[in-house]
């Protein structure tokens, strides 16, 4: 089913960011955030080749030492708000173009800039994990949060009162045990293992995610997350100086 079919990495990365200005070329370990994911992608020996969609001059200065080939672009994609889909969409366009076609294709590995909750033994494994389970159309990183489960979150409403953030009828054992609720999974957008059909129509059935498809098999991990706040950064050395 996968002979002769090409892996193909592609980063994802933009220049601006207002929650954490600058977090995707943060430097950690004399090296650039985007440079972890990207190091651990090609250092699985399974990637045929790189692509980095990006509008940041250091990620197409810096990243040139990994040989990819980078995917410019367009003004209207450009905007911070811009929806990963869209992203997506254009650099699958002009991909499958360059590979002759989706057929040519077996998975991408996609890697978030801001994604360095991962290394080459975890991508490795989830392609192999993919490739065993071929009825799934991803495979993608998950971790177990309890401590984040829906039932303690909130809301702010208009007359500035705290409300329950989901409607609790929907869980059978609300208390104030954390667990009754049962666990609570949060996907790691750092590991991504996805077929390439899952870019033709970004329709899959669990929003915001639309472009990981209908069936998505979990990979679970012991921590992660792509970083979007400041304090993530004391955690994801932690974990680079342990796993990395």
């Amino acid at each position: 089913m996968y002979k002769n079919k090409k892996i193909i990495a592609l980063m994802i990365g933009k220049k601006t960011s207002f929650g954490v200005p600058g977090k995707n070329i943060f430097k950690i370990h004399k090296k650039h955030l985007f440079e972890f994911p990207i190091i651990s992608a090609l250092k699985t020996k399974m990637i045929n080749r790189l692509y980095i969609s990006t509008d940041c001059p250091v990620i197409k200065k810096v990243s040139k030492k990994y040989r990819p080939t980078i995917i410019d672009r367009p003004k209207n994609i450009r905007n911070p708000n811009t929806l990963t889909e869209d992203v997506l969409h254009h650099a699958h366009k002009y991909i499958i173009k360059n590979e002759g076609g989706i057929n040519n294709i077996s998975f991408y590995v996609l890697l978030y800039a801001n994604g360095g909750f991962v290394n080459s033994k975890l991508i490795k494994k989830a392609i192999i994990k993919l490739k065993k389970y071929k009825k799934f159309d991803s495979c993608v990183g998950l971790v177990n949060a309890d401590m984040f489960t829906p039932i303690r979150a909130k809301i702010i409403n208009k007359k500035k009162e705290i409300k329950p953030f989901i409607n609790l009828k929907y869980f059978k054992n609300v208390t104030s045990n954390r667990d009754s609720a049962g666990s609570a999974f949060f996907m790691d957008l750092s590991l991504q293992i996805i077929k390439p059909k899952c870019f033709e129509k970004m329709n899959g059935n669990q929003k915001p995610f639309l472009w990981l498809g209908n069936k998505i098999l979990p990979f679970k991990k012991d921590f992660g997350g792509d970083i979007d706040a400041n304090w993530q950064f004391t955690l994801l050395q932690d974990w680079l100086n342990k796993n990395f």
